[in-house]
């Protein structure tokens, strides 16, 4: 198709090209012909053909991509494929989530159509830039979106080929919508049945199984990598096939078929990687850290961590953490709970609900969300709106319940399991329960948890109380403003504050200090407070 193609001439756009191919110009080597052009060419369209043709034909040679990278803006670079289909390279990332501020790319798998290479990190991960400048051309699914935007921001001096073709946007083309599965599935290709059932959150389960020492999970997540690699050779080629045809009619009965099947597991540097120690994860001492920084508190800490539910029906986790040992219950009514946590003479309380409501509730337009929510989301974590109506029960619930403990003389902070699980490296428990309990475990927090029967109430309290103990070590960062209170996330290493202070500016949250905090318990909505639409 490239030797049919003008558009990548400066000038030249879809129509002069569907023109061209109208008057019998249907090749580079048509162009050239004197008889082809009379009376259909005009004298500057001459003079670009001339100019551009034998150039075009000498960027093939010497294998330059970089020459048609025109295509690449109009959505047109899968042209260029077969002719650089021996300098292309289908590239696939695993990472520990979506996030672009705290998540971190764990594996990424490199196929040339002959041989297989993993990176890993802990292992290789860092050898990958290098060996990326090998290739012309790189085949993602989605990666404009997700692999290469994750890759530049875990290398700022990366390199990419010059060419990408993200094949989510080219099936689009043909009218397939989806995800990578989906569109194999109508492609009518078929994954091995020992990783067809694998899903994106599957796979960060099973990095952090290989981090705790797993290694037949690491093996898994490697041939899961493969077979998403191999399969867009596949879907490339196919969809190349049904481009052409679909572009230039007068293709369809004068070009062989690019695609012959699917290819055999490829040779790779698999076994290599899987001989190497598994990196110990971040969290490894963390809860140890914590305490020597908590300074002029008692020893240990006391902190009571409450996964809230909406209604007094359904049993809600408690959890106190007493230094590093934590114990659980589930608690129903309202007076329990309160009776509970003042019995336990927490030093902090931190409750997993919205504790306030959005700057200006009850007036007009006033959106269902507050700033620190559009924060979170904007960061990749999965949150919801505190006045969704599903949601709005335990908002109610949540403000009551902190307002009747600060008037007891509690010290009451707001927490997001979810979010500071995503922020560790922890599987939520929609993930794996049990990989969120040895996540726990490796931070450093003791009990009968790990083995016990446990709700995962009573394991997202825990990660509450986790969070007060950040917030008590003066490691955190508040997320919200003096009008709407604020909710506490851990502090991690793994932050990208760059991008994590664009956000914050873009939500109009305060700004994130190297120091501590505002002052978290802020009297906004400190009165309980009728909860409805708005």
């Amino acid at each position: 198709m490239l030797q049919q193609t003008f558009v990548h001439i400066p000038g030249i756009g879809k129509r002069t090209e569907a023109e061209l191919w109208e008057h019998g110009i249907h090749s580079w080597d048509d162009a050239d012909l004197f008889e082809k052009r009379f009376g259909c060419v005009g004298a500057r369209l001459q003079q670009k053909l001339d100019d551009y043709i034998p150039r075009s034909r000498e960027a093939v040679r010497r294998k330059d991509a970089a020459f048609f990278e025109r295509l690449s803006a109009l959505g047109e670079a899968w042209r260029l494929f077969p002719e650089f289909a021996d300098n292309c390279v289908y590239l696939d990332i695993e990472t520990t989530g979506l996030s672009s501020v705290f998540d971190m790319v764990t594996m990424v798998g490199l196929y040339d159509g002959r041989k297989y290479k993993v990176f890993v990190e802990g292992d290789n991960l860092q050898e990958l830039p290098a060996y990326l400048r090998n290739y012309a051309l790189v085949v993602t699914f989605n990666g404009a979106g997700f692999d290469l935007r994750f890759l530049r921001l875990a290398f700022p001096e990366l390199v990419l080929p010059p060419i990408h073709i993200d094949l989510r946007w080219a099936t689009r083309k043909l009218g397939m919508k989806g995800g990578l599965k989906s569109v194999e599935t109508k492609l009518g290709l078929k994954r091995d049945a020992s990783v067809e059932d694998i899903t994106g959150y599957d796979a960060t389960v099973l990095w952090a199984k290989h981090l705790r020492g797993e290694k037949s999970s690491l093996e898994q997540l490697i041939r899961y990598n493969t077979e998403d690699v191999v399969h867009l050779k596949a879907i490339m080629e196919m969809v190349y096939d049904r481009l052409c045809k679909r572009t230039a009619s007068f293709l369809k009965n004068s070009i062989a078929p690019v695609f012959t099947g699917v290819a055999r597991s490829p040779r790779s540097n698999r076994r290599k990687v899987l001989s190497h120690t598994p990196r110990q994860s971040d969290s490894i001492g963390l809860v140890s850290r914590l305490l020597k920084q908590c300074i002029g508190l008692p020893k240990p800490p006391r902190i009571v961590g409450i996964d809230l539910t909406g209604s007094e029906k359904r049993a809600t986790g408690w959890a106190l953490m007493e230094g590093s040992s934590v114990t659980t219950k589930c608690v129903r009514t309202d007076a329990e709970l309160i009776g509970e946590t003042l019995a336990a003479k927490p030093d902090l309380v931190s409750i997993d609900s919205p504790l306030s409501l959005p700057a200006g509730y009850g007036a007009a337009n006033v959106p269902i969300y507050r700033k620190c929510e559009l924060g979170l989301k904007r960061m990749g974590i999965s949150v919801f709106w505190c006045l969704l109506p599903s949601m709005q029960m335990l908002t109610r619930r949540g403000i009551k319940l902190t307002y009747e403990l600060r008037k007891a003389g509690s010290k009451v902070i707001e927490s997001y399991p979810g979010a500071a699980q995503d922020i560790l490296g922890i599987p939520r428990k929609k993930a794996s329960l049990q990989e969120l309990k040895w996540g726990l475990s490796r931070a450093g927090i003791t009990g009968d948890f790990l083995t016990a029967d446990i709700t995962h109430d009573e394991v997202d309290a825990i990660t509450s109380a986790l969070v007060g103990l950040f917030y008590l070590a003066d490691d955190y960062i508040a997320l919200g403003t003096p009008e709407e209170a604020y909710l506490i996330v851990p502090r991690s290493a793994r932050f990208n504050y760059a991008k994590l202070a664009q956000i914050i500016s873009a939500t109009g949250l305060d700004q994130v200090s190297e120091s501590s905090g505002p002052n978290v318990e802020s009297l906004a909505h400190a009165q309980p407070v009728s909860v409805g639409a708005s």
